[in-house]
């Protein structure tokens, strides 16, 4: 195995996101997927060998509407028969588990303590000291620049330092998958979509739990350092850059300090921002694209991906290596959006 990585480590997608894990999801794939890496999450420490800081304390979206409340039951109701054990709390029940929230406008939660959150350095640290353990190499700061091809297959990766060999390859590349599908003729619909971040000044551990109010689709949630890690969409973010915005930092303060009034005074000591990977039925794309049988796709995560991860890359591997896969690859197959098979994902946030 060999992975390509045009920076270093960290560089993209996987060093930017507010590191949360979630089961409460609204379709079945996206809940038994995340079933699974929660697992996998747990386990990562004994398995991989690396601490991933995961901790889990639960996740609480607020409902400020009955509207919303009508919605969110049918969806706690399909995460119940898949075996999460969401719950509907009530504002009562929203001020015990969170006392400094302010609950004004909110008639109801949903709340899994299962939910939680890790380190993302940590876990890519983890996964590549195990990859180099089972002999695979990691090139750096080597840029994939187009492909060798004969008749319906990828021969080899060319590269800024060198050409490769291969007999697989998996597009992984998060907003930059579309340029390594056009190297071989193909379009991805894949659009980035610019999000912005923010880290707070440590301060004395309040907040156990990540916290979603779903009038803004904020997330919220506090780090074992103590610092707390914030993240808001602002509307129609197609920007060519990464850099953060004044106009952010403005319209999360006011949020935040709605949300938690201890937090007006508090400092912000980092703001970054990154790209969603977004799909037009905000799902991923699997499996080989085109005509092309061993051009494996990996990409469309919503922004959501790294916490899907090790579940959908245990069950890549099995099946690449032994064509061992599940209905759930079909349905998230390339040509669904020509035969109109969408099943939209409505719970993407921050």
């Amino acid at each position: 195995v060999a992975i390509f990585e045009k920076s270093h480590l960290n560089s993209g997608a996987s060093g930017r996101c507010g590191g949360g894990i979630r089961q409460q999801w609204s379709t079945e794939d996206n809940i038994d997927l995340m079933k699974e890496s929660a697992r996998q999450f747990a386990r990562f420490p004994q398995e991989v060998g690396f601490n991933n800081w995961f901790r889990q304390g639960g996740y609480l979206f607020l409902l400020y509407s009955d509207d919303q409340l009508a919605q969110f039951e049918k969806i706690v109701a399909l995460q119940n028969s898949c075996g999460v054990p969401t719950r509907i709390l009530s504002v009562a029940e929203i001020r015990r588990l969170v006392p400094e929230l302010n609950t004004d406008g909110v008639v109801a939660g949903t709340y899994h303590k299962g939910d939680g959150s890790f380190f993302p350095f940590a876990v890519v640290w983890g996964y590549a000291e195990a990859i180099r353990r089972m002999g695979g190499r990691i090139h750096t700061f080597t840029e994939v620049v187009g492909f060798e091809t004969i008749l319906d297959r990828i021969t080899a990766v060319e590269t800024n330092r060198g050409k490769f060999e291969c007999d697989i390859v998996v597009n992984a590349c998060g907003v930059d998958s579309p340029k390594l599908a056009e190297f071989v003729g193909e379009k991805l619909p894949n659009e980035p979509e610019k999000h912005e971040i923010i880290a707070t000044q440590p301060l004395r551990i309040f907040l156990k739990t990540a916290v979603i109010p779903m009038d803004t689709s904020l997330f919220v949630t506090q780090m074992l350092r103590g610092e707390v890690v914030s993240c808001v969409g602002l509307p129609k973010r197609q920007e060519p850059n990464i850099k953060g915005s004044l106009e952010f930092l403005k319209y999360i303060s006011g949020i935040l300090c709605r949300l938690f009034p201890r937090l007006s005074g508090v400092s912000i000591l980092r703001h970054w921002a990154g790209y969603y990977d977004i799909t037009p039925d905000t799902n991923p794309i699997l499996g080989p694209l085109g005509k092309w049988s061993n051009f494996y796709q990996l990409s469309g995560f919503m922004g959501h991906g790294f916490m899907m991860a090790p579940a959908v890359g245990r069950r890549y591997a099995e099946w690449i290596l032994f064509g061992k896969h599940g209905d759930w690859v079909d349905r998230f197959r390339h040509d669904r959006f020509e035969k109109g098979k969408l099943d939209t994902e409505s719970m993407i946030i921050g």
